[in-house]
């Protein structure tokens, strides 16, 4: 079975900026047009059908319907979200090949993520979480994980870095006051989690500020955010994986310290003083 998103990949540095726009649509929407005409396609691209074709037949496809028959296998086949079939794909691997499958998939989730993200995007990104006077951190169920990573590392470098939690059905209050100030860092993947959504919209009812950390599918919630960051999380095993999200969270706290020095500075002398009093046996 033809991976569409592996030839669009290992041909993506060769393409025009036409074909560019047609593949990064392809990429960031792949569960969404497996029944779209050519017609429709090109409207939602704002492109020419011709053009289509002619992507279409530069990666070997006689036309537009070899294209969509590869990427409907591809949904089909390669869901990051479904554990079930997912399970059924590795269930006679052995545990080399399991394992080598799990960093293979790993290493092409992160140069997908770094070939397909907009670099003015992480500007804005950083920019949000530099000149924010509150930041608050989410992230339910699996995507907790992520959250409270982020949280651990932004609250190194910089104040007021608040972690979102639901323990006991609580209701985070503290995002009650919350204003144009501020931002809202959500992680947020499928099965999107309406208790997220919920969070969301408070703080855009308050003006506030949303960066979203997803998958590489950003049709159904682009709506919901200011600043959207699209990963890829392809799981090798059972799940997907997160290994993409979190490197680039961890990028996004490093742009900030650099771009926030001094204060980056005050911060981590501060925090390694106290770790110092105690904390560790080798301190």
């Amino acid at each position: 079975m033809t991976n569409i998103l592996k030839i669009i990949y290992k041909e993506y540095d060769s393409f025009t900026p036409s074909k560019r726009r047609i593949a990064d649509y392809i990429i960031n929407h792949t569960n969404y047009i497996t029944y779209d005409t050519l017609s429709e396609l090109a409207d939602k691209i704002g492109t020419s059908t011709t053009s289509i074709v002619r992507f279409a037949q530069s990666l070997g496809f006689d036309g537009y319907s070899g294209l969509q028959t590869s990427i409907r296998d591809y949904t089909h086949a390669d869901d990051p979200f479904n554990a079930s079939k997912t399970l059924d794909n590795i269930e006679h691997k052995t545990t080399h090949d399991l394992f080598k499958q799990s960093i293979d998939k790993d290493i092409e989730n992160l140069n997908q993520t770094l070939k397909t993200i907009d670099p003015s995007l992480l500007e804005a990104a950083v920019n949000k979480i530099n000149t924010a006077r509150n930041i608050y951190i989410i992230g339910y169920n699996d995507s907790f994980t992520l959250a409270y990573y982020m949280t651990m590392r932004l609250g190194q470098i910089r104040e007021n870095v608040h972690l979102l939690q639901s323990v006991g059905g609580v209701y985070p209050y503290e995002i009650v006051d919350s204003n144009e100030e501020d931002l809202l860092i959500a992680y947020w993947f499928p099965r999107y989690s309406l208790y997220t959504l919920n969070i969301i919209n408070r703080i855009k009812k308050n003006n506030g500020n949303v960066l979203i950390i997803t998958s590489s599918n950003t049709e159904k919630i682009k709506e919901f955010g200011d600043i959207i960051l699209p990963t890829h999380v392809y799981g090798g095993g059972v799940k997907e994986s997160l290994i993409a999200p979190i490197s680039l969270s961890s990028y996004l706290v490093s742009l900030a310290a650099v771009k926030d020095y001094d204060k980056a500075s005050k911060y981590i002398k501060e925090s390694e003083k106290i770790l110092q009093n105690g904390f560790y046996l080798d301190t």
